[in-house]
């Protein structure tokens, strides 16, 4: 896939813009607080309608505006030349080609995976965070655990709302359990399914990035609960119905799941180094990469918000040598764009207030 061009009106900082993206290496520069890791955002929207940048939409609308639009031509392998639009307001809308999407008919299939510094949180952030990254990242490459999530949650709301009624022995407990533990299983199975190729393929990133001998980088689940089958999932909901009244809110379950990375076999939250850290969490990303392209056949855009200015040169180097050749690179940076890249000639946009100039 590659972006050809994004329009944008009235996102953040950005009144009107008009951006000329038709290159497989975009290099966009500018001093700090000029929009460019916000035409980043918004170009990212394009894989999920998900900011990796905050969970609040409406801090995407201008100030004072009541809609923000992006509109991005792109070259697809499955759909050829066609224009994504993304309308932000009260709610998310999205149409290709004038025909309005489902979102969960749109996850995943315009991949365009955003990298920056922020996603050392990944490794350093709350299990929230770490579980909200594999839950978007496993749904835009499997839309049927996009569907389970969504029958999980529901019942798990309406499970909560119950529970901070009080009464544990409530027969109205029985179908959204059920249907909790039905979803619950098939999240579990998933997510193991998809963090353990993860795993495996960040281990080969890890290896080249940050060019160490020994154990690699790896992924472990680390599940609140286990989940042998549907029944014993249901079987532990009942029994924790008690403690989770006294609670008000269900303690155990895919929604407290966490993911470890390690390093070595040791826990890289506590014994890695900062480069190592930082290496992981990339390699984790250009494994992400390898498997948004199996699952959709279909090339990612990368998108790198000034995301190596933490690594020494020969991780930065290892990193290009990472990268898919024939991928589309949008990268943003403070530096004019790099002679002699390993990517050859980027087209360089300069950044300022909120205007971009080729």
């Amino acid at each position: 896939m590659k972006i050809k061009f994004a329009r944008l009106e009235n996102f953040r900082n950005i009144e009107f813009a008009d951006v000329p993206l038709d290159s497989p290496n975009v290099w966009i520069f500018g001093n700090n607080a000029q929009g460019k890791t916000n035409l980043l955002e918004a170009l990212g929207l394009l894989c999920a309608l998900r900011s990796f940048r905050t969970s609040d939409m409406s801090a995407m609308v201008s100030c004072g505006k009541n809609e923000a639009r992006i509109l991005a031509g792109v070259a697809h392998e499955t759909f050829g030349e066609c224009q994504v639009l993304i309308s932000i307001s009260d709610r998310r809308r999205v149409f290709v080609e004038d025909e309005e999407v489902k979102f969960s008919d749109f996850i995943g299939r315009f991949p365009a995976l955003a990298m920056g510094n922020d996603d050392i949180k990944l490794l350093r952030g709350s299990p929230d965070v770490r579980r909200k990254d594999a839950d978007m990242f496993i749904s835009s490459i499997d839309g049927e655990y996009f569907a389970e999530l969504k029958n999980y949650y529901a019942a798990l709301a309406q499970r909560n709302a119950l529970l901070r009624l009080g009464n544990a022995d409530d027969p109205s407990f029985a179908p959204f359990e059920l249907q909790m533990a039905e979803s619950a299983k098939k999240i579990f199975d998933a997510r193991e399914k998809a963090l353990g190729e993860l795993g495996r393929l960040a281990t080969e990133k890890y290896g080249t990035i940050a060019r160490e001998g020994g154990g690699g980088a790896s992924i472990k689940i680390k599940p609140s609960c286990d989940i042998p089958s549907p029944d014993d999932f249901l079987k532990m909901l009942r029994s924790d119905r008690q403690k989770d009244a006294e609670r008000r809110t269900t303690s155990r379950g895919p929604h407290r799941d966490d993911f470890k990375i390690e390093i070595g076999g040791r826990d890289a939250k506590m014994y890695a180094s900062e480069g190592q850290q930082r290496s992981a969490v990339i390699a984790l990303k250009l494994a992400q990469f390898e498997m948004f392209k199996k699952a959709r056949s279909v090339m990612p855009v990368i998108l790198c918000d000034d995301m190596l200015g933490e690594l020494d040169r020969a991780r930065r180097e290892a990193f290009w040598s990472c990268v898919e050749p024939s991928a589309q690179v949008v990268a943003t940076s403070t530096l004019e764009p790099p002679e002699n890249s390993a990517r050859g000639e980027w087209k360089a946009i300069f950044a300022q207030s909120g205007s971009f100039k080729a």
